[in-house]
């Protein structure tokens, strides 16, 4: 359940509703974000903007800021990342077109992944994996759902470490975008490119960094430098690359509303501060880029 905060002034920018991989629509996820006392919140569902329209129609319900916003699925040459865009239009034909394009390469992967699980003594029919995701894109969290429905496993966390995470049995690679490439579109969506916790470049620290420089030749304008993912040591580092680089530092908790997690929207685990300020900053930027 969500908790009142203290501070009247805190922000999440990364949050996830039912229309892909999290629990709430996002109407409560808009709900639960104004009881938690935050003043603005962006929706950041995988590779779809289908959520916008009814968060920000729930954010002028309830009196809370909604920023219309996506989480990308990038791939490089040897690795993946995620890029967060921030304040897109929704009805970017091109952005929409990418965006389309990722889900039908989920729904490919999601057939094998189904194949998969079938060699491994664990049937599954797609309506069972569907059922978890009633209004929006089936991902390897929804796999998860089903096979704790169906006595496969007991956590998602065993789903993942046992199955379905990176070169776990039944993973199955998914052609993703180029994070350039993704940049790009959020940028000529009239959005604000940022890069979603880092750590899970799953690089030593200076390759980290010299990957987010690179990423900044290519127009991104912030890190994601707030994040439960992220130690303090690794905080302060990410930190540090931004303001090398005159990104912005955003932040947000990747937030699913799940049970079985022990951090809460717009504070984590109870440290995390990103401010409204920081949204001001974001707009500012865009308003002199245009």
């Amino acid at each position: 359940m969500a908790r009142k905060s203290p501070l009247t002034d805190l922000v999440d920018l990364h949050v996830h509703s039912r229309v892909s991989d999290g629990e709430y629509a996002p109407r409560e996820v808009v709900r639960l974000a104004k009881e938690a006392g935050l003043k603005a919140v962006a929706l950041t569902d995988h590779d779809t903007t289908a959520g916008v329209a009814e968060a920000l129609a729930a954010g002028r319900e309830f009196g809370l800021e909604v920023i219309p916003a996506v989480e990308i699925s990038a791939e490089f040459a040897d690795g993946a990342c995620h890029i967060l865009g921030y304040f897109v239009d929704p009805s970017d034909e091109a952005l929409e077109a990418v965006l389309h394009e990722a889900r039908e390469g989920r729904d490919r992967r999601n057939r094998k992944i189904l194949a998969r699980l079938a060699d491994l003594g664990m049937r599954l029919e797609m309506t069972d994996v569907e059922r978890q995701t009633p209004a929006g894109v089936t991902t390897r969290a929804h796999f998860a759902a089903a096979l704790i429905e169906k006595g496969h496993v007991k956590t998602w966390d065993e789903a993942f470490d046992k199955y379905l995470g990176r070169d776990k049995p039944a993973y199955v690679h998914r052609k993703r975008v180029d994070p350039a490439e993704a940049i790009r579109l959020i940028r000529g969506a009239g959005g604000l490119a940022s890069l979603a916790h880092p750590r899970q470049l799953n690089r030593a620290a200076a390759e980290t960094e010299e990957w987010i420089a690179r990423l900044a030749d290519h127009g991104l304008e912030a890190v994601e430098t707030q994040s439960p993912d992220h130690s303090a040591v690794l905080a302060k580092r990410y930190k540090a690359a931004a303001e090398r680089l005159g990104l912005l530092e955003t932040g947000g908790t990747d937030w699913h509303g799940r049970n079985d997690l022990s951090f809460r929207l717009g504070v984590g685990g109870g440290a995390m501060r990103v401010r409204y300020e920081l949204v001001e900053r974001m707009k500012e930027r865009l308003a002199q880029r245009r």
